[in-house]
């Protein structure tokens, strides 16, 4: 079912205007707000976290900019195979800087990028491609056969290698082709066996994947993130490098 849900959304898409494909994010994003009580429950319980001093309205209005955005990142993933390379490219206002970012960032040395589920990482990878970055990421594999070809169809076009979540790291760990680029989604603790930091005031398990990586093949970890704008554009921001020479593994993630 859910492969015929996503085939159509992928067709559907490709014919909608843009500014059709916002209402229906939006609504999409409404209605996951309005029924889906888990995930409600979990944002406002983030929320509550990050902003302790705030009030339930306000709350309730960012978990609401929260569930917008994520509707937003689904409407424009389904876009992305019916979108044009120079299209692509026009959504991102710094797209013509982004080597020159990478050089500053790096220093001319081997890096490794690490984001999370903030900003659209899916975006991000089309972007790397686009930039002539051959790009290796960590990822799972999806239950329908269906979807999973739909994922690697946009990963060829885009010169992006997926490593099963399961082997990723230790396939990686082996072999990374000379000036190709690991770019690691690296906030969520599959394996549970993540090192133990202090987030907002509290502890969690942050996984150790890309500190790993980084640390033994001298990498220098870039954070990076591809944030949307006002304007429906989305923004390249790099973090403050992560520097490979670390003295250990621990060190590197804290």
């Amino acid at each position: 079912m859910m492969a015929f849900w996503y085939v159509v959304a992928f067709r559907i898409v490709a014919v909608l205007p843009v500014w059709l494909r916002r209402v229906i994010a939006r609504l999409i994003a409404w209605g996951y707000f309005a029924f889906n009580t888990g995930q409600r429950r979990g944002v406002f319980a983030n929320l509550r976290i990050m902003r302790p001093e705030a009030s339930h309205r306000e709350l309730s209005r960012l978990a609401l900019r929260t569930f917008g955005q994520a509707g937003m990142n689904l409407v424009d993933f389904f876009e992305i195979p019916s979108t044009s390379d120079a299209r692509i490219k026009s959504m991102i206002m710094n797209f013509a800087d982004i080597h020159v970012l990478l050089e500053q960032r790096s220093g001319g040395r081997p890096f490794c990028l690490v984001t999370g589920h903030y900003g659209h990482w899916e975006l991000a990878g089309a972007m790397l491609g686009l930039g002539g970055y051959r790009t290796h990421a960590i990822a799972l594999t999806q239950n329908s056969w269906v979807v999973q070809r739909l994922y690697e169809s946009l990963r060829v076009r885009f010169g992006l290698t997926a490593h099963d979540v399961r082997f990723g790291l230790r396939d990686l760990l082996r072999h990374l082709p000379e000036g190709e680029v690991p770019a690691i989604v690296s906030d969520r603790d599959y394996a549970n066996g993540g090192e133990e930091i202090e987030f907002f005031g509290h502890p969690v398990r942050f996984p150790r994947g890309a500190a790993l990586l980084s640390f033994r093949r001298k990498l220098v970890g870039i954070p990076g993130f591809l944030v949307r704008q006002p304007d429906g554009r989305f923004l390249l921001k790099f973090g403050r490098p992560i520097n490979p020479e670390a003295s250990d593994e621990r060190s590197w993630v804290r």
